[in-house]
């Protein structure tokens, strides 16, 4: 896959089948970029390529393949942006999730970003202008009941994104890390979600208003976006009293399960 001769600038986008990364991909088309489109539906990408009227190439690769991402690096090319979002939950105890599992989220959420971020970033800091987009998760705030390994995997992303936006803080690239809440999308589909079900219709954020959120970053870069905006409330909470924010956690936990 070679990238298309065009003036417009380029967006990678991960998960782009489905939810965030399908709406992201809408308002990228909007804003006249150049797309390559990566998840593990096919069938799912190309639809949406029909649908939208923009340069776009399509990726079909399953991100928790560490040698499928590495056969496929050579094809990918360059990103004015990417935007890592590609993601999964399960959501049960950590004596009750298996290893498999664990490393799974691992995979697919920090090291595929990881290998991703490495491949692009050489080129954005060479042309002088870049963005790189990670999708965290609002449960990095506190790991709530249920979420241990995809916090901790989410946690990683953050880690790494503040690490680069420290290493090249004199560079006209930027880095951002999102922390969404509640999202009406596939992700909560999963068995394990059930019990969310609930809260998700009454509290669930349609996912093309955050995507909108996402994208403005684009217009005004800042390094942690939180989506509502309320939730950096959680770090008040902490610096006020750890146990109390513990409380809180605790209680929406149990609601959840």
């Amino acid at each position: 896959m070679q990238p298309r001769s065009t003036t417009r600038p380029r967006a990678i986008i991960t998960g782009a089948s489905s939810g965030i990364g399908r709406e992201l991909a809408i308002e990228l088309a909007k804003r006249e970029y150049e797309l390559l489109l990566i998840a593990r539906r096919g069938e799912k990408l190309r639809e949406l390529k029909n649908w939208l009227k923009t340069p776009i190439e399509t990726l079909t690769l399953d991100l928790a393949d560490p040698q499928a991402i590495a056969q496929a690096l050579p094809t990918i090319g360059h990103a004015d942006v990417l935007i890592h979002n590609a993601g999964f939950g399960d959501n049960r105890p950590v004596l009750e999730q298996s290893d498999d599992v664990a490393h799974t989220l691992m995979q697919v959420h920090y090291f595929a970003g990881l290998t991703l971020m490495r491949h692009v970033l050489p080129g954005m800091l060479e042309r002088k202008r870049g963005h790189i987009i990670n999708i965290a998760s609002i449960a990095t705030k506190w790991g709530p009941g249920g979420h241990g390994a995809y916090a901790a995997a989410k946690c990683a992303l953050i880690a790494m994104t503040q690490s680069l936006a420290v290493e090249h803080d004199d560079s006209p690239v930027h880095f951002s890390y999102v922390n969404p809440g509640l999202v009406r999308t596939e992700f909560f589909q999963h068995p394990t979600y059930r019990p969310l079900a609930n809260t998700l219709a009454k509290r669930g954020l349609p996912a093309d208003r955050v995507a909108r959120r996402i994208a403005k970053l684009l217009d005004k870069p800042q390094l942690e976006l939180c989506i509502p905006r309320h939730y950096r409330l959680t770090d008040l909470i902490r610096a006020i009293s750890p146990r109390l924010l513990h409380r809180i956690v605790c209680r929406e936990s149990q609601t959840g399960r």
